[in-house]
């Protein structure tokens, strides 16, 4: 009996250990330091060739690293002595090699073997099948649903399913799915980020920085969410981004790329000196697999540092080096600015700006190039084009006021859009009828349009500006002359009607008693009137 004990007691020992042995090296997948996790599971099965979850987690830690032939060279037992995970293993290799059809069978073997009785293999395919990039969605959520019935309390399957909504864009479900995971486990760092991801999909940084900030406090050792509060702040807050970044290396396995965002850090850190240093000692070192993201960040350098030349040789060599689907909106912004410091670039300037507008897809970005652009018109005197820029500024924000709708029609009225400045003004004055503003540019561009006053198109807006001019006629007295003169003309020269032409322009003189064309046409049309023969 006492033997039994004794050996009972040690087997208890040894699954502790073992037990913590693999917690260890799930938290180090967790963290995604893979390195760490290979290194890990390789020392667990050099002491234990039999352990099976072991074995598959070293398998996904290899295909993380991209080192396929690596796990295909893994020693593995034939298919039918298998544990599930082992198998599961296999589905991960073939979905590595895009196969994704023979991998699809293999979790089905798995499902089938199990009777869909074991909550953990069914998870562990749900993993694998979206590290693989299945689109198998609904397969993947009818899997999760049989695993909570066999456990209800896994965190794991909340999670996951989080990840599939995910995938399928449907960010409230998502939402969901990883908050009920947290309730299940509060340490769940990933699942507050992913939120935060989400919510930096949809541009609204109020609650992506509250749950990037939420998943830092759940677990202070999950590095990404540092990488990204320090990409958020790169531009805003220098000393909160040098912070951040600081804290993601701190966090991260080492590697060259932790090389790469110390030359990052001395740049946000405004040591633009110390990161050029650093870059070059990258490109040095790493020769032809430097990435080309250190040429653009010598160009930045280069641009605080006032040597728009440099910067601009060094932004052209990082255009040369990258490939195109790595191209992101501010590229084009740093080699606009730089481009816009030489004369004679103005068509280069203005094709970078626009590719940056059409690569953003947050409105404050998008509205901030166009900014850009109409300013490059304007300088340039191309009046239709700040237009029509002009209007594509007020669409993207979020709460145009009366000044952005009368600053785009009055652009299209300088460039001589009189119907384009008609419909605008059209637009404002719906928007502001108590406004003057509205009236007056419509009735403006009307007078051009109808330049011979055939229409009269521009006689009921004069006079609606009459109208509400007289509510101030001193602070409206420029809008009220020009009516009166127009519609004086329009009485003399259409209706023929000079009696009522002299009133128009008697009115001119109640308010600007100075005013010499009023005064000449007056004299004019008294004589006329006074010789008309009564009617």
């Amino acid at each position: 009996m006492q033997r039994f004990v004794a050996a009972f007691c040690i087997l208890l020992i040894a699954n502790s250990v073992n037990s913590q042995t693999i917690e260890a090296g799930r938290k180090l997948f967790y963290y995604e330091r893979w390195n760490g996790a290979r290194a890990h599971f390789e020392g667990m099965i050099k002491k234990d060739p039999s352990n099976a979850e072991a074995q598959y987690l070293l398998v996904r830690s290899l295909l993380n690293l991209d080192k396929l032939s690596e796990a295909k060279a893994l020693p593995k037992k034939p298919r039918d002595k298998q544990q599930p995970v082992e198998t599961i293993a296999e589905a991960a290799i073939s979905y590595k090699e895009g196969d994704s059809t023979s991998a699809r069978k293999i979790i089905d073997e798995v499902v089938a073997k199990t009777k869909s009785k074991d909550p953990f293999a069914l998870t562990q395919s749900v993993a694998v099948m979206l590290e693989g990039k299945s689109k198998d969605y609904n397969y993947m959520l009818d899997l999760l649903d049989r695993a909570e019935k066999k456990d209800p309390v896994g965190w794991e399957i909340s999670h996951l399913r989080g990840d599939v909504y995910r995938r399928l864009t449907n960010g409230g479900k998502a939402v969901q799915s990883y908050e009920l995971s947290i309730t299940k486990w509060i340490g769940n760092s990933k699942a507050a980020y992913n939120i935060g991801k989400i919510y930096l999909t949809l541009g609204d940084p109020e609650l992506f920085l509250k749950y990037f900030n939420n998943a830092i406090m759940r677990d202070p050792l999950f590095a990404p969410p540092y990488y990204e509060l320090y990409y958020y702040y790169y531009f805003k807050d220098v000393n909160k981004a040098a912070e951040n970044l600081k804290l993601y290396i701190e966090n991260v396995e080492p590697s060259i790329e932790n090389e790469y965002y110390l030359a990052d850090l001395y740049y946000v850190s405004s040591k633009p000196k110390e990161a050029i240093e650093k870059a070059q000692s990258l490109l040095t070192q790493e020769g032809e697999k430097a990435k080309p993201r250190l040429y653009k960040l010598i160009a930045y350098c280069y641009e605080t540092l006032g040597d728009s030349a440099r910067a601009l040789e060094y932004v052209e060599n990082y255009f040369k080096k990258e490939v195109d689907s790595n191209y992101v909106a501010k590229d084009f912004d740093l080699r606009a600015r730089l481009l816009a410091t030489i004369p004679g670039n103005t068509d280069k300037v203005i094709a970078d700006y626009e590719k940056a507008f059409a690569l953003d897809t947050l409105p404050k970005n998008k509205a901030e190039y166009a900014a850009s652009i109409i300013s490059v018109y304007k300088k340039e005197g191309k009046k239709h084009d700040q237009a029509v820029w002009q209007g594509k500024l007020y669409g993207l924000k979020p709460n145009p006021t009366n000044v952005d709708l009368y600053n785009w029609g009055l652009a299209h009225y300088l460039a001589g859009d009189f119907k384009e400045a008609d419909t605008v003004f059209a637009a404002y004055s719906t928007k502001y009828p108590e406004h003057i503003h509205g009236y007056y540019w419509r009735a403006k561009s009307n007078a051009i349009l109808d330049s011979t006053m055939e229409t009269g198109a521009a006689v009921p807006l004069f006079e609606k500006v009459i109208e509400l001019g007289h509510i101030d006629s001193i602070k409206n007295k420029s809008f009220l002359v020009a009516a009166y003169g127009y519609l004086g003309a329009y009485a003399a020269n259409v209706k023929k009607d000079y009696g009522q032409a002299l009133e128009h322009f008697e009115k001119i003189l109640e308010i600007d008693p100075a005013n010499a064309d009023a005064k000449k046409y007056s004299e004019i049309l008294e004589k006329r009137v006074a010789t008309e023969p009564e009617k």
